[in-house]
């Protein structure tokens, strides 16, 4: 129900909504204790309270912060949808805290927070009166601002009203129709941003010119598109904007321009045009009928029997009259005046105008204006209409034969091409006609009639010689009758021929230019060139560039069709056709070879390609296709004549058979038997390379690569060799039977003695295409011709071969090098988990050795320490601090050993006399000594790493021998390595292995890990090292470095 009405006593209704009844109640109470004014009714959901606005006169809503089922805010969103003006209060009471004002603050009057003291309630009463009060005072005002909207929308002008800013304000619904858009849309919006077609138009000019000078403005102006219509436009300024009243008048304006039209028609029409009165009396006359009297120009208010009596014959004249009579007696009243009679009078007359005797058609036609019957008189001259009909006649007949000549199937070219040359000749009435070939300046007659008349078809001349080169330079029809009167007498065509009269139009084949079609004769011709006779020779240009074209079609399409056929005999691909039957009409080379074959043997049999277990597929193929659908690389299998299966690609089109019907198909086949067994072996080679992944050793590796090589690549000679740092050779792995069968015994491969041994340290695959070619092969005499040989990094080489020349192609040494790299990332891995294996056992034994050595001294330290403390005998904290270095020792010997054995990545020449010395100095060596042999050999290494080995190598000697030991370093007899000797006890012959190991040690001052760093060392450097018996009984090492290395390094 409508709140705050204005009529309404100065009581004020207050709607309270909280789910508190207890302090609702208070509320209550205490408003309307205050202010005897003030009703208050309470309710305790939202759902009620819009009820109770809806249904009451409601003067201000005031609600709690929270509902039961809602929140104040959400209230007061819905009361403000429903009433604009009714005011709302969300109270908040003293014991509620963060009540979020600013997120009700939509549509919300005001934001009390009530407390239980008098002066908060006086303030929430005072607050409800003033909201009240401002909301009916915003009522009243806007009674008279409805009845003016009320008012505007009623008036049939279009009204739309802008500020200063130019922002549209009002726009009433008869100009939102016009634009077809939404009030609510544009109000607020800038005129000149909403309607952008506008700007700069005269229509933004005059609207600014009034704004500026505060002058009404009155205009007409068409608006373009969107909205393409005219309006009447009236402008009021004031100093809040521009008002604007608009009136569409599109059809007023199109009235007016039919009017101005029809006027400039009668005007400008060569028809003589009269409207009679009752009496004969010129009402309107229009420039022509002044023109064919001779005048006067003015005739309005002459009798037409005076105008024209004089000038008709006598019987024309009395037949004219009884017309006019007949006419306005069968006027029927009407006063609109348009035409008032059901039919119209047609005569002839003969009028001797001011251009000689003519012939006119005269019609006329009864018109009622005012209540005044009148007659409309129109005559349009007919003089030529005989002449005209003759042409007619002779066109018609013209073509009549043009028509049978293009219809003849038989005629060839040049017998269609002279054909309507003669017809155009009758036609026209020239001598000649002529088809050229022009390029350039070059002009070849391409086809003449008559023939023997003196130009011969291949005849040349230069363009500028001839009529036509107008023709050309124009590109439109261009002509003559009388050469002379045409300023002609001068042109080399006159001069020569005396040709008097010429038409010519241009010729244009598949768009381009390609010469004239030109009729000429000799004499001169007595009347012009008429349109209908331009039409016929333009017709015949067009019919000449139309079989043109088709020659040249045909030509093309001959070429094509042989380029097709020699395309299709050429193609590797099997292509044939088939009818509705399924009989080969095709049948190219590609087939005979795929497939077996011969075309002789195959044309109009059926297809040997469907056996009777294909018939089904064929036939959904066969459907599919002539539905429409094409085939595109369709995977089938077929058989040869000769029973081998192919994998084959299918793409199959319909085409047209001679009859016109789509029933033929066209189908190529592609061979993809060998792409089907690269993919077979390389599925195989992924299975193969899934297997190799979990192989555990390297003689797996091989049994599977071997495999591989038979079953996948049917590769029978294949052999994988394992290269072996301690020999510096490429040891067998594994080789096929057919390999063990050809080799009997696979050799080991050693450097310089093979083409396999180069292509390893070379690192690159070698292609063989007969070994016998090649210097360096390892047996001579061998049988093996092709080889391919694989190096798999550094661990290794594969190899095969056959005793065949040039047996291996690109796909072959492709597969095998995929097989390689397989064989090569297994070998890696596989000798990196022995590897790991290796180093956990002995990590496993180092751990336990730690764990024993390392609680030894510590026990020991601990115990002389207690006693030392219960004592304070100095002595046994000597028996500590030995313990102490005998844990240092170790824990040095560990850290050494933790490191593990690194590759030398960096190696330099080393001087094995100089490191020694440099090493002793490092050791404690007491009354030790030291002696170093001559020429000791230098070898490649890491110095750091040396260092340490000697270093070992001098504490073992001092720990196990006497404190005066000597220490002795040579080189060996055979020069390969050098010894470290001396003269102590001496290791058995039975623990010399063991001793090598990690914490293995025979004196209680070692700690069991000196020799097994020698040992680690010399393994990084890839030496061997054995543990022997000096001259003098003590222990003897001899370490011997690989040959290449010494060899460097001498």
């Amino acid at each position: 129900m409508d709140s705050l009405d204005i009529g309404q006593d100065e009581s004020v209704r207050v709607l309270y909504v909280d789910a508190d009844r207890s302090y609702a109640e208070v509320v209550q109470t205490n408003l309307s204790r205050l202010d005897s004014d003030i009703e208050v009714i309470c309710t305790d959901t939202a759902d009620t309270a819009l009820e109770r606005i809806s249904s009451q006169s409601v003067d201000c809503v005031v609600t709690a912060a929270s509902l039961d089922t809602d929140t104040g805010r959400g209230l007061i969103a819905a009361v403000r949808e429903r009433n604009e003006f009714l005011p709302t209060i969300l109270l908040s009471k003293d014991h509620e805290t963060g009540v979020d004002i600013e997120a009700t603050a939509s549509g919300l009057s005001e934001h009390v927070a009530l407390r239980p003291e008098r002066e908060s309630f006086e303030f929430l009463a005072t607050r409800i009166e003033a909201l009240v009060g401002a909301a009916r005072d915003r009522r009243r005002n806007s009674v008279p601002t409805d009845r003016l909207k009320r008012t505007l929308e009623r008036t049939t002008d279009a009204i739309y009203a802008v500020n200063t800013a130019w922002e549209i304000e009002y726009i009433n619904q008869k100009m939102a129709d016009r634009i077809g858009r939404d009030p609510d849309d544009v109000i607020g919006a800038v005129l000149w941003e909403e309607f952008p077609t506008i700007v700069g138009t005269e229509l933004e000019a005059r609207y600014r010119t009034a704004m500026e000078t505060g002058e009404p403005a009155s205009f007409e102006q068409y608006l373009d598109s969107p909205f393409d219509y005219w309006v009447e436009v009236r402008a009021f300024p004031d100093d809040d904007g521009l008002t604007v009243f608009s009136r569409e008048i599109t059809a007023e304006r199109e009235r007016e321009q039919e009017l101005r039209r029809s006027k400039a028609i009668l005007e400008n029409v060569h028809d003589i045009v009269f409207v009679l009165d009752s009496s004969l009396d010129v009402q309107y006359a229009n420039p022509s009928a002044a023109r064919a009297r001779g005048g006067p120009v003015e005739m309005r208010g002459m009798n037409i029997l005076d105008i024209v009596g004089d000038r008709i014959p006598d019987d024309d004249l009395e037949r004219f009259r009884e017309a006019v009579d007949e006419t306005l007696s069968g006027i029927d009243g009407r006063s609109d005046g348009g035409p008032a009679g059901l039919y119209d009078f047609d005569i002839q007359m003969s009028f001797d105008s001011s251009f000689g005797g003519r012939t006119f058609d005269v019609r006329l036609t009864p018109l009622c204006e005012a209540d005044e019957k009148r007659v409309l008189v129109v005559g349009r001259d007919v003089t030529e209409r005989e002449a005209a009909q003759r042409q007619l006649e002779r066109e018609r007949d013209a073509l009549q034969a043009v028509q049978k000549v293009m219809g003849d199937a038989g005629l060839s070219t040049d017998e269609r091409l002279t054909r309507l040359l003669e017809i155009g000749c009758q036609t026209t009435g020239l001598d000649i006609g002529i088809i050229s070939d022009i390029d350039g300046d070059d002009y070849v007659v391409r086809a003449v009639h008559p023939a023997g008349g003196g130009i011969s078809v291949g005849d040349e001349f230069n363009l500028q010689s001839t009529y036509c080169e107008a023709v050309v330079a124009t590109d439109d029809v261009c002509s003559f009758v009388d050469a002379i009167e045409a300023g002609k007498e001068t042109h080399p065509a006159y001069q020569e021929f005396e040709l008097q009269a010429y038409i010519g139009v241009p010729l244009a084949v598949d768009g381009e230019r390609y010469g004239t079609l030109n009729f000429s004769s000799l004499e001169t011709r007595e009347t012009p060139f008429g349109e209908l006779e331009r039409a016929f020779v333009e017709l015949l240009g067009e019919l000449v560039s139309t079989e043109l074209a088709r020659e040249r079609s045909r030509t093309e399409l001959e070429q094509t069709n042989q380029r097709l056929e020699s395309l299709i005999e050429a193609a590797p691909m099997a292509i044939l056709e088939v009818d509705e039957h399924g009989d080969v009409l095709l049948w190219n080379h590609g087939a005979e070879e795929m497939f077996g074959w011969s075309r002789e043997a195959v044309i109009g049999q059926f297809n040997p390609l469907v056996p009777d277990e294909k018939t089904a597929e064929f036939e959904a193929h066969r459907r599919q296709t002539l539905a429409g659908e094409r085939i595109r690389g369709k995977e089938v299998k077929r058989q040869t004549k000769h029973g081998e299966e192919l994998d084959l690609l299918l793409s199959t089109a319909a085409i047209g058979s001679p009859d016109g019907d789509t029933d033929h198909i066209i189908a190529v086949l592609e061979d993809i038997t060998p792409q089907k067994r690269i993919e077979r072996s390389l599925r195989e080679l992924q299975r193969t390379a899934q297997r190799l992944t979990v192989a555990e050793s390297t003689e797996e590796v091989g049994e599977i690569v071997v495999e591989a090589a038979v079953d996948v690549l049917g590769l029978k000679v294949t052999t994988i060799w394992e290269y072996d740092t301690e020999e510096d050779a490429l040891v067998p792995l594994n080789e096929t039977r057919a390999a063990r069968e050809l080799y009997g015994t696979t050799p080991t491969l050693t450097a310089g003695e093979s083409l396999a041994w180069e292509a390893f340290e070379a690192g690159d695959i070698r292609i063989y295409d007969d070994v016998r070619t090649h210097e360096g092969r390892y047996n001579e005499d061998t049988e093996m011709r092709s080889e391919i040989v694989v190096p798999l990094g550094r661990h290794g080489l594969l190899l095969t071969g056959s005793t065949a020349s040039r047996e291996f192609t690109d796909r072959d040494t492709d597969l095998f090098r995929i097989l390689a790299a397989s064989a090569e990332a297994a070998m890696v891995r596989a000798k990196r988990e022995a590897e790991l294996r290796e180093q956990n056992e002995r990590l496993d034994k180092f751990a336990d050795v730690v764990a024993h050595d390392l609680r030894n001294p510590l026990t020991v330290a601990v115990g002389f320490l207690d006693v030392a403390t219960e004592t304070g005998d100095e002595q046994y904290f000597d028996r500590v601090r030995d313990a102490h270095e005998r844990i240092e020792n170790l824990i040095d010997d560990l850290l050494t050993l933790s490191r593990g054995e690194r590759p030398i990545d960096d190696s330099t020449e080393v001087d094995i006399e100089l490191l020694a010395r440099q090493s002793w100095e490092y050791v404690d060596t007491d009354d030790a000594t030291l002696s170093i042999a001559e020429s000791l050999p230098a070898v490649r290494g890491d110095a750091g790493r040396l260092k340490q080995l000697f270093e070992n190598l001098f504490r073992n000697a001092i720990e196990h021998g006497d404190v005066d030991v000597n220490v002795t370093i040579e080189a060996l007899a055979d020069g390969d390595g050098f010894a470290v000797e001396d003269d102590g006890d001496g290791i058995p012959p039975e623990n010399r292995e063991e001793v090598l190991e990690h914490g293995v040690s025979y004196s209680s001052n070692g700690t069991g890990f000196g020799l097994s760093i020698v040992a680690a060392i010399a393994r990084e450097h890839g030496w061997t090292l054995t543990v022997g018996e000096s001259t003098t009984g003590g222990a003897r090492f001899e370490f011997r470095p690989k040959q290449s290395a010494f060899d460097d390094a001498c």
